[in-house]
């Protein structure tokens, strides 16, 4: 058990250390291993312990807000009340939580696979969902449909942390609800 609680506060260390060197340099290609065990405290091999290199360490961040945004919706999907704004404020929440380190993922190309599976676990949970009756019944149409409109509420979120958007996160989430919203009624 002893070892299980020292991985986990390990990882937490790598975890914020990498975040800390990716805020300082703004630039995700200039963190090195290195720097972050030096400044995490630990040995090189406890890093490659948990982490092949740094992009590892960079899907494990995308990977716990998939798992964070897979659990909240499968909570979401569960209820009969279709008000999606808690829903959206939870993940707007965790973006902004983690901002500066999310935006230089977004912005050095990487997460064109992290995109993807954001894509697909929302697909997958609302094209089961009947009440968005302004969806095809007809399936190949309605997964368009809802490729199109994720597409569109994954390229806005994306847009912020490029800096494209000029609006806050919050406004953000007001912006897909109403979209949301209009699919419903």
């Amino acid at each position: 058990m002893k070892e299980y609680r020292n991985a986990i506060r390990s990882k937490k260390m790598i975890k914020e250390a990498f975040a800390k060197l990716v805020n300082e340099k703004q630039s995700i290609e200039k963190v090195t291993v290195k720097e972050i065990v030096e400044l995490a405290d630990i040995s090189k091999s406890t890093f490659y312990a948990h982490y092949d290199d740094i992009y590892d360490l960079i899907e494990e961040f995308e990977n716990e807000f998939i798992n964070y945004l897979e659990n909240e919706m499968d909570e979401f999907m569960s209820k009969p009340s279709k008000d999606f704004f808690p829903y959206i404020q939870k993940m707007t929440n965790l973006l902004k939580e983690n901002e500066k380190t999310y935006k230089l993922i977004v912005s050095t190309g990487i997460p064109s696979h992290f995109i993807h599976k954001l894509k697909n676990i929302i697909n997958k949970r609302v094209s089961k969902d009947t009440s968005f009756t302004h969806l095809s019944n007809d399936l190949p149409t309605r997964k368009a449909q809802l490729d199109f409109v994720v597409s569109g509420i994954i390229g806005v979120i994306e847009d912020y942390f490029t800096g494209t958007i000029q609006i806050s996160l919050d406004e953000i989430g007001v912006v897909i609800n109403k979209i949301l919203l209009q699919l419903i009624r």
